[in-house]
């Protein structure tokens, strides 16, 4: 059986802010209608939380029925909470699926919206925003707006709630199914590591963020003062207040400001005003404001992994944002955290630093080794560079000797920079040391020694023009769609690719300069594209799928994932579970025979980078 559904919800809490399982612990949450359709029936709207519960709180439970909704998550969970589970327990993700999962599995819109203006067929209602927002939050007096009260608009949202299960029907028709069974697996994987989310230090967030607040306000008098200006917030004024010091940047941008700190002729005034800017800039309440926000009542923060949020099927953040935090860290948060919870400031920098350290474990940190230099010398076939990866090598110092003896650094800059077709500018911006002449030479050199890496930029871009392969990857040409079938199995879906013509501007000369080549539809308009950033885009893609693989295999053996950033994953467990995770990370699945990989971990009390 299959039930098709979407339900309206009434909470005081700010979803976009909190997240779902937060907005569902409100006391004032509850579910307003659900709009259903079993097996093909009419469309049926339920009114009323336990109307919804007696109609259809059997099937919400039943296994042998299949639950489909448009961001599945959303109506997992807030059926969840109105049939009274406990905090930290969710409908069976299972039991459900997910269109908006599958569209982006195959490079379609995520909004219901758009899917079904692609798509064609039944069309969503446009008038939903203005009464969801009307219906489902406080109005401005901070009361709920009830159905007795405004008759005729009532009836327009339940009439819209109607409609957006005969469009989400419609479009489930006309969807594929999910590429492989695999990435079913994968996205149920993803929903039990957002329902179990992870532990934060409440009580310790919460006063970084008054001790941050205050920090920042003494900051802010401080630098009015030194400056003669009445807003520290207001770069025009802090631009004029730096110029009386004798001092004048290009912008006040964090890079700038840091660059400035070097100089060894500020005066004392100068630095101390560029120092307290420095502090102001720091946003590390906003993180700890985050953590609060979407923390649960058993003070784990769940929620905060969006399921193919990148092209590539790479994860993005949401709430709290892991894959976002800042960079700097702590070696000994403890010492820190003690001092905020004696009173002692710490300082913007420290408040910074420890952020990661919000998350409380035992955690196992494991991360891939130079993973995209390991997949990009596979997808090749670059056999010197897997035989250094097979032999436990090292990749830097290897490239570093067949680029004719260079230092380490210079092999480690150039594997960075130059894999996805780089040039003198990928060098310089990766840290590269030299003129426009040497850095010609570093990247000339180094395509000497990867001759393979250097072919496959072609053969994908001719591949992805007229089909074909290009190393282990397979490209399908179906009208002006192409898909980039992966080694697992999956596709990676470019929409309406064409050969084309487009003007741009020259940053450096300002001068108007055509441009030629492959375009398609991308999140933000007409995107271009070559046969470096295509093998770019497809060696990510598989490393995710890497990640991927090793989520669902450490579910399997009971190892309980509470997050993951890029290519690196976090498990509740001790010292004793440290070889295992790291074992599982580095057994490459079968679709992927001769790519060697590696992992390294270490465990932690609190979250931290290694």
């Amino acid at each position: 059986m299959q039930l098709i559904l979407d339900t309206e919800t009434y909470s005081a809490t700010d979803l976009n802010k909190s997240g779902v399982y937060r907005y569902v612990e409100d006391p004032d949450f509850q579910v307003l209608m659900c709009a259903w359709s079993l097996d093909g029936g009419p469309v049926r709207v339920t009114i009323g939380q336990q109307q919804i519960l007696d109609e259809l709180g059997g099937m919400l439970t039943d296994p042998a029925v299949t639950k489909v909704a448009h961001n599945a998550q959303f109506d997992r969970v807030v059926l969840s909470a109105a049939l009274g589970m406990p905090v930290g327990q969710y409908l069976d993700p299972r039991q459900w699926d997910d269109t908006m999962a599958r569209a982006a599995e195959v490079g379609l819109p995520q909004s219901l919206k758009d899917l079904a203006l692609v798509l064609g067929g039944e069309q969503k209602d446009t008038a939903g925003t203005a009464l969801i927002n009307f219906f489902t939050k406080p109005n401005r007096q901070g009361n709920r707006n009830l159905p007795q009260d405004h008759p005729d608009k009532w009836q327009q949202f339940v009439d819209y709630c109607a409609q957006d299960v005969r469009t989400l029907a419609d479009v489930l028709d006309r969807l594929p199914p999910w590429p492989t069974e695999t990435e079913r697996e994968v996205y149920w994987t993803d929903q039990v590591i957002n329902d179990r989310g992870i532990a934060a230090d409440l009580e310790s967030a919460r006063i970084a963020v008054d001790q941050d607040e205050l920090g920042r306000g003494e900051a802010g008098l401080r630098l009015q003062e030194l400056l003669g200006i009445d807003n520290a917030n207001s770069v025009p004024q802090v631009h004029e207040g730096l110029q009386r010091l004798g001092l004048t940047l290009p912008d006040l941008r964090a890079e700038t400001i840091s660059a400035a700190l070097e100089r060894q002729d500020l005066t004392p005034q100068q630095r101390e005003a560029l120092e307290l800017r420095s502090d102001l800039a720091l946003a590390a309440s906003k993180k700890y404001l985050a953590i609060i926000e979407t923390a649960c009542s058993d003070g784990r923060a769940r929620g905060a992994f969006r399921f193919f949020g990148a092209h590539t099927g790479r994860w993005s953040g949401r709430g709290i944002q892991l894959q976002n935090l800042p960079r700097q860290q702590t070696k000994h948060p403890e010492a820190h955290i003690v001092d905020l919870h004696l009173g002692n400031m710490v300082g913007p920098q420290v408040l910074k630093a420890l952020v990661r350290a919000m998350f409380v474990g035992p955690f196992v940190v494991s991360d891939y080794s130079a993973i995209e230099a390991r997949v990009l010398a596979w997808v090749a076939g670059e056999q010197w560079a897997l035989d250094a990866f097979e032999l436990g090598r090292d990749i830097y110092e290897e490239t570093a000797q067949r680029m004719g003896g260079m230092s380490r650094q210079q092999g480690k800059v150039a594997v960075l920079a130059l894999g996805y077709q780089g040039g003198i500018n990928s060098l310089f911006h990766m840290g590269a040391r030299g003129d426009d002449a040497e850095l010609e030479r570093m990247k000339n050199q180094w395509r000497r020694a990867n001759p393979n890496i250097v072919q496959l930029w072609s053969q994908i871009e001719e591949a992805f023009g007229h089909g074909g392969r290009a190393g282990v990857l397979r490209v399908e040409v179906d009208g002006d769609d192409r898909k980039i079938i992966l080694p697992s199995g999956r596709p990676m879906v470019y929409r309406n690719v064409r050969w084309e013509r487009w003007n741009v501007r020259d940053e450096a000369t300002g001068r108007t300069v055509s441009k030629q080549g492959w375009r398609f539809d991308g999140k933000f308009g007409r995107t271009d594209t070559y046969g470096g950033r295509l093998t770019e885009n497809a060696v990510q893609a598989i490393a995710r799928d890497l990640l991927a693989d090793a989520l669902v295999n450490l579910e399997r053996e009971g190892l309980p994932v509470v997050g993951h950033v890029h290519d690196e994953v976090i498990v509740q467990a001790g010292p004793d579970e440290l070889e295992k995770v790291n074992n599982i990370l580095s057994s490459a699945p079968a679709w992927a025979e001769g790519l060697p990989l590696a992992a390294e971990g270490f465990v932690c009390d609190r979250y931290m980078k290694g």
